[in-house]
């Protein structure tokens, strides 16, 4: 397997919408704000609901799934939906995506 080498802090594309998204090695899965998610209708394609622990506890999410591209590759994944909008990016990418081929390089 090619493994593509990305930074902590990723241009990709859900629903072909581009975001800049936080890289986090540390995070399970992948995580939206639920303002993006709404405005892509991906609140309407409810996979299930997740038990999330986070710096602020645990918690349970809504999941969706959806396409993402980071680079070349389009990969099918999902995504807790919750609310980022303090945060500075309103998309993280965890393990649950990067351990399908990426290695992440924090000096890029």
């Amino acid at each position: 397997m090619v493994k593509h080498i990305i930074g902590l802090v990723e241009p990709v594309k859900v629903m072909n919408k581009k975001f800049l998204a936080k890289v986090d090695t540390g995070a399970k899965r992948n995580s939206i704000d639920l303002s993006i998610a709404k405005k892509l209708g991906l609140t309407r394609s409810l996979w299930g609901i997740r038990k999330v622990k986070s710096a602020n506890g645990e918690e349970y999410r809504p999941v969706i799934k959806a396409k993402i591209k980071i680079g070349h590759r389009n990969i099918p994944t999902t995504f807790t939906v919750t609310r980022r909008e303090n945060l500075k990016h309103k998309i993280l990418i965890g393990t649950n995506t990067l351990k399908r081929g990426f290695i992440v390089d924090i000096a890029r």
